[in-house]
């Protein structure tokens, strides 16, 4: 088991335009082998890594929001 996962999240820009929130994400080599370890591969390319972060990123909002009860809108 991987115990050091190191990620740091930096340069933060959001567009009120866009409403979109930018930001740069480091990892170091510990979460870059966890990645590979979660998708049973030692191949990844970089970008490959960099995609399935964002997809755990996505999972783990999801989860939090459905653990925390969905907010309803009535528009």
């Amino acid at each position: 088991m991987i115990t050091n996962q190191k990620i740091n999240v930096g340069d933060a820009e959001y567009s009120r335009l866009s409403h979109v929130l930018r930001f740069s994400v480091a990892a170091n080599s510990d979460a870059i082998r966890t990645i590979e370890d979660i998708c049973d591969r030692s191949d990844m390319s970089m970008e490959e890594i960099a995609l399935e972060m964002g997809k755990l990123l996505e999972g783990a909002l999801l989860t939090h929001y459905h653990r925390g009860g969905m907010r309803i809108r009535y528009d």
